[in-house]
């Protein structure tokens, strides 16, 4: 069976997190025999991040939404404007002709026609989980996609998203094409199915669900972790911070973000005797726009030196396996990044977060520990040694209560077997010339719907 699983940018190990649990979670549905063929920004390094030698079933190529179409620099030219007038044409030309007949004007390059010829072959598409589709972002190499997926005949299924609002009126129309024609939409909080209710036909097709990585989650040793006696711990504490270019107050909200991570780095030195390391998801390859270790670099930088001397920065790349393996020797986790929250959870390790975007509160309030998030938009170093001195004085009851929780986001994640399988049935059905009745739908969070494999350890 060849899966496509398009939009992934997974030189970002919070973003390849998400392709592990999705090839988990399609290994549940339809077994081991799976050739994924993955659509990435930049596979030329996902290749190298992830070898064959490793990942077999994986095969990288580059989305050809970002290679067939052209887009602007932002350069206020007159061929910047044209690009998507082009676009458009480009669109309507492939609806008519083969990509072989524009092949020969040079429109389609052979790699392209050979990345075409793959979407016709394969069995299932899947557009990746994550948060790609809010309007923060420039959307136009997203919509394209969906637009060449429906022009191929691919109605792609949408993974656990965090997505919208769409107040963008071409963003609305656009989106609203593919998210009625696809089967199963997957969202991983109310807030992102309240902004699709808008947009979609049948929200009846949209489920909120955990996030796919929590399928990673190493349930044999949470309930260990659970159950043993409140032990001293390394004494290493991990913390994750990023540079976000949308803190309220401009320089001034990430100078106080900055201070507000050199507090509890302090505090957890001189206060708690801890030693600290910065890591985080996003770091290690030169490729890639975002390096935490950057902004780690500049907090370490501030600090006085007998904390400095307690602390380190590891600057180095680290996929989903090795992260969660390194994550397991830290008494627990101070998270910006969501991802690093919720793989550190995966392995037992628990988690103070730190939001930046609403995705982390909707996830925070599920783990019960919504009073204890920190909002990038509003802390202040007072308010980061506050709540981290509530979070050490209770962390134990803290620890229980997010890990009964992630036990529960797990069987969420895993819940989405059966839809899987009944969405895949109907496309069959479908291209068959037939009509399947309505199927089982996805599992309440915490539900019983379990796959046989759901429980066993990724990492």
């Amino acid at each position: 069976m060849k899966v496509i699983i398009e939009n992934t940018v997974c030189l970002n190990t919070g973003d390849a997190a998400i392709l592990m649990a999705i090839r988990h979670i399609l290994r549940s549905a339809f077994g081991n025999d799976l050739k994924f063929i993955v659509f990435d920004s930049q596979p030329e390094v996902s290749r190298r991040l992830y070898p064959s030698s490793a990942y077999g079933d994986i095969e990288f190529r580059r989305l050809v939404s970002e290679t067939v179409f052209k887009y602007s620099h932002g350069t206020g030219s007159f061929k910047d404007a044209a690009k998507p007038h082009y676009n458009k044409l480009l669109l309507k030309l492939l609806r008519i002709f083969s990509d072989g007949s524009l092949s020969k004007f040079g429109l389609i390059s052979k790699r392209d026609r050979d990345s075409i010829q793959a979407y016709r072959d394969a069995d299932m598409v899947i557009t990746t989980g994550g948060t790609y589709l809010v309007e923060t972002y420039n959307l136009e190499k997203r919509l394209n996609q969906f637009e060449l997926d429906d022009i191929l005949g691919k109605t792609p299924i949408f993974f656990t998203q965090s997505l919208g609002p769409f107040r963008n009126p071409t963003n609305r129309q656009r989106l609203k094409q593919a998210f009625d024609k696809s089967e199963l939409i997957l969202l991983r909080d109310a807030h992102s199915k309240d902004n699709i209710s808008e947009v979609v036909a049948d929200i009846e097709k949209c489920h909120v669900v955990a996030d796919s990585v929590f399928a990673l989650a190493d349930t044999a040793r949470i309930q260990a972790v659970r159950s043993a006696p409140a032990g001293s711990g390394t004494g290493v504490v991990a913390i994750s911070v990023r540079n976000w270019n949308y803190v309220k107050d401009g320089e001034n909200g990430m100078d106080r973000y900055i201070d507000s991570i050199r507090a509890m780095a302090t505090d957890l030195v001189r206060a708690y005797g801890k030693k600290v390391v910065f890591v985080s998801t996003c770091q290690g390859v030169p490729e890639y726009a975002h390096d935490d270790s950057k902004t780690a670099k500049a907090i370490y930088a501030r600090l006085d030196p007998d904390v400095a001397a307690n602390t380190s920065v590891d600057d180095g790349f680290h996929s989903p396996e090795q992260l969660m393996a390194m994550v397991k020797g830290f008494d627990f986790v101070v998270a910006t990044r969501m991802h690093m929250m919720i793989m550190s959870l995966c392995v037992g390790t628990p988690v103070l977060p730190i939001a930046y975007e609403f995705k982390t509160k909707e996830l925070s309030a599920r783990l019960g520990i919504a009073e204890l998030t920190l909002d990038i938009n509003t802390v202040t170093a007072a308010k980061a040694s506050e709540t981290l001195a509530a979070f050490v004085s209770g962390l134990e009851q803290y620890r229980q209560k997010s890990l009964s929780s992630v036990l529960e986001e797990h069987a969420s994640a895993m819940s989405v077997v059966e839809p899987l399988k009944q969405a895949f049935a109907s496309l069959a059905a479908k291209r068959s010339g037939y009509v399947l009745p309505a199927g089982q739908q996805v599992a309440p969070r915490g539900g019983v719907n379990h796959s046989k494999n759901q429980s066993d350890a990724v990492v």
